[in-house]
């Protein structure tokens, strides 16, 4: 039998004091990225609204969904940068590295997630194990699909009740972001990146900058 994994030393509270700290001294840079990444999205949001032909519809709606995958990966790339402590850029939104294997792993997250979610738990459930697949293809491009969710679900074991209380709170971040006329949205993308960025560098026994 296999000893029993350490439980690496990490809480909401830290990480969510790491996450705003960070952020605060990377602000222009992250802000940066992360307005690239939020106005890309409503673009590719509206651009497929405006298609009000059933075929084109659902065609811009499916770009529009792998425009914002990939201009999260971007934003997952720069907050890698601050943990690491490099100073991010909006150059990172655009790097084609990882994109084929990233978009597969969401194609293959979201499904689970969607079909879990019928359930409630199942899908945070799932969605809290898996989420680290990005992280994990930012660090390593040439990783495949599935090892990128695989190595997810090792990393978040015996902490998962833990990243659910950590999704929460980011959850109840997001919303506050989206209730400050939608610009707060910049703000709390770049703080939730860097959240889980600091979590997944704990999770997987690498340093982090000190701030």
């Amino acid at each position: 039998m296999e000893p029993a994994r350490p439980v690496p030393p990490f809480t909401i509270s830290e990480t969510v004091t790491y996450s705003w700290n960070a952020t605060l001294r990377n602000f222009g840079p992250l802000m940066l990225v992360s307005l690239v990444v939020f106005v890309g999205n409503a673009l590719a949001l509206l651009i497929g609204s405006a298609n009000s032909t059933p075929g084109f519809e659902i065609a811009f709606n499916l770009i529009a969904i792998l425009v914002d995958l990939l201009l999260v990966l971007g934003l997952i790339r720069a907050s890698l940068d601050v943990v690491q402590g490099r100073r991010p850029s909006v150059g990172e939104v655009f790097r084609p590295e990882g994109a084929v294997p990233y978009l597969v792993a969401s194609v293959l997250y979201l499904v689970g997630v969607y079909l879990g979610l019928v359930l409630v738990v199942p899908g945070v459930v799932f969605g809290v194990i898996f989420q680290f697949y990005g992280y994990v293809v930012a660090e390593h491009p040439d990783v495949s699909a599935v090892t990128a969710l695989r190595r997810s679900a090792e990393i978040t074991k015996g902490v998962r009740l833990r990243l659910i209380g950590l999704a929460v709170v980011l959850v109840l971040l997001n919303v506050t972001g989206a209730l400050v006329c939608l610009v707060g949205l910049v703000v709390s993308y770049a703080i939730t990146a860097m959240a889980l960025a600091y979590t997944y560098r704990l999770l997987t026994g690498q340093p982090v900058a000190a701030l």
